[in-house]
């Protein structure tokens, strides 16, 4: 797919409005996985999207939805300011949100302690544990997707530590919905998360046993699976050093 068929088709818009078949959609996808610069725009599409649909979600465009009723010209013109007024608020809410996205981001990654908690209070995925099973300093590592130029993520896994937290920020998406698999350097399947689900930071998170992760190098899959059809979102590579 090129560039010029991207913008003439609207692809992008058609894209976040979930209006393309099922061969444009997968053909998007592919495309965009390998382009900073379609991918940088298909952010600012899904982040401006976003941003309309909570101003809805808190009120601020329900004036756009009044039965029309007979009232003076004066006040109509009131009304008809009010609105253009409650737009521009809207477009504002979003783009505030979203400004303030790469420095929360950036607070998360300070310590993991931190980064545990946000994802104890924001990630729908998240379970609590029995108070027994509790466990401190909990070992997390970032996975980047692997188009090529990436290098494995890596985490030195302690002889006492029970549980590995794996964070992914996946990028824009159609998806609500996501699975992750782990295989091992033979290609055997060794561990599936189902129904993982994007937390207000646009940010994915997981516990996996350490049990199951001897010394090694993994592949890990991200894949979309609401709504369908269902599709490869993103690739990992992960290196597990054992003292």
């Amino acid at each position: 797919m090129m560039h010029a068929e991207i913008e003439k088709a609207e692809i992008i818009e058609r894209y976040v409005r979930n209006q393309l078949g099922p061969t444009e959609r997968q053909a998007f996808e592919e495309h965009f996985l390998g382009c900073d610069e379609c991918f940088e725009k298909l952010q600012a599409a899904e982040q401006f999207a976003t941003g309309m649909r909570d101003a809805a979600e808190r009120g601020i465009l329900e004036a756009q939805s009044a039965p029309p009723v007979a009232i003076p010209g004066w006040f109509a013109w009131t009304l008809a300011a009010t609105a253009c007024i409650a737009l521009i608020l809207a477009g504002l809410a979003g783009w505030a949100y979203f400004e303030q996205l790469p420095r929360l981001r950036g607070e998360l990654r300070q310590t993991a302690a931190q980064l545990k908690a946000e994802q104890q209070s924001r990630t729908p995925t998240e379970q609590a544990l029995p108070e027994e099973q509790t466990e401190a300093n909990v070992p997390l590592v970032m996975l980047q997707a692997s188009r090529g130029r990436e290098e494995a993520a890596s985490v030195v896994l302690k002889r006492d530590d029970k549980q590995l937290m794996l964070w992914i920020e996946p990028g824009p998406s159609r998806y609500r919905d996501f699975r992750l698999e782990v295989f091992s350097s033979g290609n055997h399947l060794i561990a599936t998360v189902d129904h993982l689900r994007l937390s207000r930071y646009g940010a994915l998170a997981a516990s996996l046993p350490t049990k199951q992760l001897p010394a090694g190098s993994f592949r890990i899959t991200l894949t979309g699976r609401n709504p369908p059809p269902a599709a490869l979102v993103g690739e990992y590579r992960l290196q597990i050093y054992r003292p």
